[in-house]
């Protein structure tokens, strides 16, 4: 099922395999994706060529800093005596929230609280979003220019984060080489139904459960700080169902939650740059639950 996508979508993101295959995990529990890079990384180029390797609609969203939450949810206007209401841009399957934090906090707020609740309410009518809807968001380091912080409450709201992968040498002369169209790539459409089917099959035993418990009671022990939130467990136990079946299983190992889990903690780090968040979780939180696991 999901072979013919990460193929097709390695063949434009060169050397992120791994990265996608993340991605599409996330996009299958019903999380959204924080992509937090350098510009000119190819973080648009990522969620560009993913969504529309999926097949489905999705529009693109670039937050500055004098972006009204209007222009992203939509507004009511009146014609003809009647009230209109205009949908904005986050009215698609994939929304591409580009560098999210370079908007205002006003603005940040209202998009990532229709992404969390799934609908748009405007003067007190509510508006639902399209089914599936998703959302790829990149921000720069907190070090460019033009850049604010997110608070915790609504990083948490994301489900996974992560850069691109530094390319090898080999990686680097095949992108040189590259000539591929986003427009002409083949789509892999999902059944969005047998998936939903898939994931209600997937077995998680009374120890998977137990597992992630002593994975919290680890993380609140250690000195460095990390938001982790009731949402934030059942995202563990979620993204974990997601790549065992991106993986041919219908259960859910330990593995599956070391593989997932420094991309659910690595936004929830306080304190340190990119690489050492994920340094820091391979170190210092992969190795003790290496013990209990």
């Amino acid at each position: 099922m999901f072979e013919n996508l990460i193929i097709n979508t390695s063949k434009i993101i060169i050397g992120n395999t791994d990265r996608i295959k993340l991605a599409l995990d996330a996009i299958i529990s019903e999380g959204s994706i924080l992509i937090e890079d350098y510009p000119g990384s190819g973080k648009t180029t990522f969620a560009k060529a993913l969504t529309l390797n999926l097949g489905l609609n999705f529009k693109r969203i670039q937050f500055t800093s004098d972006l009204l939450p209007s222009d992203i949810l939509g507004f009511n206007v009146l014609s003809n005596d009647k009230i209109n209401f205009q949908q904005g841009p986050i009215f698609t399957n994939i929304v591409l929230a580009d560098e999210l934090n370079r908007g205002s906090p006003k603005s940040q707020s209202a998009f990532l609280e229709a992404m969390e609740e799934k609908k748009v309410s405007i003067d007190g009518e509510s508006h639902p979003l399209p089914e599936p809807f998703f959302v790829i968001a990149t921000q720069n380091p907190m070090d460019t220019s033009g850049t604010s912080s997110l608070p915790d409450s609504q990083l948490d709201r994301f489900m996974i984060s992560y850069s691109l992968s530094e390319l090898s040498e080999n990686d680097k002369i095949n992108m040189l080489k590259q000539d591929v169209e986003l427009t002409n790539g083949k789509t892999s459409h999902l059944d969005w139904d047998e998936i939903k089917i898939k994931k209600n099959k997937i077995t998680v035993k009374e120890e998977i459960y137990k597992y992630v418990l002593e994975i919290e009671q680890i993380i609140k022990t250690l000195e460095q700080k990390i938001y982790i939130s009731a949402r934030c467990m059942k995202q563990i136990i979620n993204l974990a169902k997601g790549w065992a079946i991106i993986n041919g299983k219908d259960y859910v190992t330990h593995q599956d939650i070391k593989d997932t889990l420094p991309f659910i903690l690595r936004h929830r780090i306080r304190f340190l740059n990119q690489e050492d968040k994920f340094e820091f979780v391979n170190k210092e939180i992969l190795e003790k639950i290496s013990i209990i696991g």
